[in-house]
């Protein structure tokens, strides 16, 4: 028997309130067992400049968490019912679902504009292709643009003039408490639900019986009929949550009640029907609706959009057969490794650091516990982000900051990072550096009397610290650590002196100086290097050397860019 249970979700902050909510259900009914929140992070929550439509979502928010479960990281995993696959990869099942929230879209629009006063005019977001197909059906003079990131970022984008209105889970918008945000609750008459929309679900182990029965205990039974009857529609059109098709069930009685729509992305073909009988047949009528839609024009449907987001084959690969050796860790955060293998490279990874999370002394414990005083925290890393929440997770127990506190960060890839716990920046510096945030941030904001908290590296310098200290207080906590790994692979290096790769990349002084403590300096003049930018650069120069490339922008577009453009001018 366990004593201890893992619940296993994504770190956003609506996945961190789902997860807690299971958790909150299951502490009364089994006082006897400790429930832990651990935090695994996904495909889907890293990728937020790619419309979900053109990537595949079979598994985008889900695979990372059923890995960790087969791993034994965790004994549960709490997703939203509508981004699970309609069908588990094997070994693992649906084990429970809790008591539905709301199912219906919501509209969030500039000036409380309801979806009828909308006019062509306006211009509305949408990442989905099943409310972009409905919005087109009602008007197909609509201006309809894709939209990603976490609700917060999104309500951001539209008041800085990038939308007007937009449609997202009504659900979803109540459970983070931003139900003020909401102009108007869609009936499902207008705006057909996603499958399973409004469900929190919890995926198990199918040989785990033990776990089966606890969570048995906070199944809510109708929720499960109507949720499963819209999934059994979705699976017989073998639709992923990115295809024009919805449904919605509700029971009265003995008796239930289904809804389900195919369309054209235009809205222009559009086939609808609506069936109802005994709950106990919920499942076979939802699949003998869907064959009705697919024989009645569906499958016209669905095979033109399929064709459509086919992926396109690149016939330029610019670094194509060039090998290209990577000293930073190879995880989630990195872009690097998947820029250059788009571009046809083989990248290979020669880590030369690995990041840490420090423990936190009880005086940096303190201030994460009393957010609520400073004004200011600020970023210069993805790292420094995805630190500082999994402490603030293990120090208070979420993600939740204090609302009128501002966050500054360094570059658009530390601002994404913050995007998936749920934060947009008050600020974000261009420049990959700290004398670039300085400069910026005077410019912008010229803080003066400020209580800023600095959440960096052990390496990062003190400059930060030592000016915006002149008019400010400041506490500087690190949240994590950069060290030297405990080896090197000795056929990458022996490579390296045989000459069989192209390039190899240093992301920081530290992965140089500690690459040559592993490599040697005998022969490091003969390394063909690229450098993420002048503090680096200047690192290899004095070891020695002169680096082949050196980006203009310190971070991973830049190195790649730089890269390109060197071997499209050799």
């Amino acid at each position: 028997m366990k004593n201890t249970i893992r619940i296993g979700t994504r770190g956003s902050k609506l996945a961190l309130y789902q997860a807690y909510r299971v958790k909150d259900e299951l502490v009364p009914k089994f006082p006897e067992k400790q429930f832990e929140i651990v935090v695994i992070k996904t495909k889907g929550d890293k990728i937020l400049d790619v419309p979900l439509s053109k990537i595949g979502d079979k598994g985008l928010f889900t695979k990372e968490l059923e890995v960790a479960m087969f791993n034994d990281e965790i004994d549960m995993a709490v997703h939203s019912l509508k981004d699970l696959p309609t069908i588990f990869p094997e070994g693992t099942k649906l084990g429970a679902v809790l008591e539905r929230g709301t199912v219906n879209d919501a509209l969030v629009s500039k000036d409380h504009l309801k979806l009828s006063e909308l006019t062509l005019e306006h211009t509305i977001a949408t990442s989905s292709l099943r409310r972009k197909a409905q919005l087109l059906r009602l008007n197909p003079d609509f201006n309809i643009v894709e939209i990603r990131g976490n609700v917060n970022t999104r309500i951001r984008k539209m008041n800085e003039g990038y939308c007007d209105a937009m449609i997202m889970a009504g659900a979803g918008l109540q459970r983070l408490e931003m139900a003020e945000a909401i102009t108007e609750i869609l009936d499902p008459e207008t705006m057909i639900p996603a499958c399973g929309q409004g469900a929190i679900a919890i995926e198990i182990k199918d040989n785990d019986p033990e776990i089966e029965a606890i969570i048995a205990q906070i199944n809510h039974q109708e929720t499960m009929i109507t949720s499963s009857a819209e999934r059994v529609f979705l699976n017989t059109l073998e639709g992923g949550c990115q295809i024009p098709v919805g449904s919605t069930c509700k029971v009265e009685g003995d008796q239930v009640i289904i809804t389900g729509f195919v369309a054209s992305i235009d809205g222009s073909k559009f086939l609808k029907e609506t069936v109802s009988g005994p709950v106990e047949n919920a499942n076979e009528m939802a699949r003998n609706l869907a064959n009705k839609l697919f024989n009645a024009g569906g499958k016209e449907i669905l095979d033109a959009i399929h064709t459509e987001n086919l992926p396109v084959t690149k016939t330029a690969l610019p670094l194509k057969d060039k090998v290209i050796i990577s000293t930073r860790p190879a995880d989630i955060h990195d872009d690097l490794p998947e820029l250059l293998t788009k571009a046809g490279a083989s990248v290979v990874s020669l880590p030369m650091i690995q990041i840490e999370q420090t423990k936190l002394t009880a005086t940096e414990e303190q201030s994460i516990q009393n957010l609520d005083q400073y004004q200011w925290v600020i970023f210069t890393s993805k790292n420094g982000v995805v630190s500082f929440f999994k402490q603030l997770i293990e120090t208070v127990g979420n993600t939740t900051l204090p609302n009128d506190l501002k966050i500054a960060v360094i570059g658009k890839n530390t601002a994404a990072e913050l995007d998936y716990y749920g934060y947009a920046p008050y600020f974000t510096a261009n420049e990959n550096s700290s004398d670039g945030l300085l400069k910026e941030l005077a410019e912008k904001h010229n803080l003066q009397n400020q209580n800023i908290l600095l959440a960096l590296g052990n390496l990062a310098g003190n400059k930060l610290e030592t000016e915006l200290s002149k008019t400010n207080s400041v506490t500087r906590i690190n949240t994590y650590q950069t060290v030297k790994p405990s080896g090197a692979d000795s056929k990458i290096l022996d490579a390296i002196s045989a000459d069989n790769y192209d390039l190899i990349v240093f992301t920081s002084p530290s992965t140089f100086i500690n690459f040559c403590q592993f490599y040697g300096t005998e022969n490091i003049s003969k390394v063909k290097m690229a450098s993420i930018g002048e503090v680096t650069s200047e690192a290899i120069r004095q070891g020695g050397t002169e680096p082949l490339v050196t980006a203009e922008n310190s971070n991973a577009e830049g190195l790649y860019k730089a890269i390109i453009d060197y071997y499209q001018t050799k």
